[in-house]
């Protein structure tokens, strides 16, 4: 795997290690977007805060090994940022972290949550993802179901993508789709939709799957779940996590820690990212890091 690593001054073993990962459909440019940097760079935040970050690509994701993405699921992505967390302990990188976060959004929230289950994690932050993914209403199959919603193409028809060998086992984001799927009217710049679709990458068709099994399996969601300390972030306006529009309230969302109100899925690219990293830094503070 690929990953971006920024420091400010010296980075000693005391200094808190924030591993950043990623969504579906993105890269690690979505913690350090290419537009107004010190409004929409977490990473700059991170530093600014005296954090180090290792801002990865994710195992099938921009620069990183694209392995078949038909059977790339969140276990394998999990075990493969759990070698890096053993790298940072062990001064692989760096010299040697006493601190490691996990910071995921959306799927990489998912494969947040189960590399902290291996082991050598101090926290986790978790954005895009309800903390009750099971507590929606008995008729989560009708309309309103985000199965039917935000559909993928294949990253073989996408221009993009269509000449790599592996684009077969891998979606993307459908022309025009994107702040549909990730944003919500009056929380973003004018300028993010061309943003969106500078920035687009695809996603594994495995992970896909286990996070929208199809109907009649047995398959059910990945657990959003940890036993270190975690703290679940939404945008309000969601539709992806809360699909009748409004985590404030959805049931899916009444144990998350913080709603942020300017916001929808993609919560970097927001109105609304200044209040989710101050709040973030606060709550890692609350914790004894940073």
């Amino acid at each position: 795997m690929t990953a971006q690593i920024c420091q400010a001054g010296e980075w000693e073993p005391n200094t808190p290690v924030q591993v950043l990962l990623h969504g579906g459909a993105y890269d690690h440019r979505y913690w350090d977007l290419p537009f107004q940097p010190d409004t929409y760079s977490y990473v700059r935040q991170a530093v600014r805060a005296g954090h180090v970050t290792v801002n990865i690509d994710r195992l099938g994701y921009g620069r990183s090994s694209r392995p078949d993405g038909q059977v790339l699921d969140f276990d394998a992505g999990a075990d493969a940022v759990h070698k890096v967390v053993a790298q940072l302990r062990a001064g692989a990188v760096g010299p040697g972290a006493r601190t490691v976060v996990l910071n995921g959004h959306s799927m990489g929230g998912i494969v947040a949550v189960r590399a902290a289950a291996l082991g050598d994690v101090d926290a986790v932050i978790v954005s895009g993802i309800p903390p009750e993914p099971d507590a929606g209403q008995p008729d989560d199959d009708g309309p309103d179901d985000d199965r039917s919603r935000y559909q993928f193409v294949s990253a073989a028809k996408d221009p993009r993508f269509a000449d790599n060998p592996w684009s077969a086992g891998y979606l993307t984001t459908g022309p025009g789709t994107r702040m549909e799927a990730f944003h919500y009217p009056g929380t973003y710049d004018p300028a993010i939709p061309a943003v969106e679709e500078e920035i687009a990458d695809t996603l594994a068709i495995g992970e896909l799957r286990s996070v929208r099994p199809d109907p009649g399996t047995a398959d059910a969601p990945p657990s959003a779940k940890s036993e270190v300390p975690t703290a679940y972030v939404l945008g309000r306006h969601d539709t992806i996590a809360c699909p009748a529009g409004d985590c404030a309230t959805d049931p899916r969302a009444a144990t998350a820690d913080r709603i942020i109100e300017s916001s929808g899925h993609s919560i970097n690219a927001s109105s609304g990212a200044a209040d989710f990293y101050r709040w973030t830094f606060d709550w890692l503070r609350g914790r004894g890091i940073g």
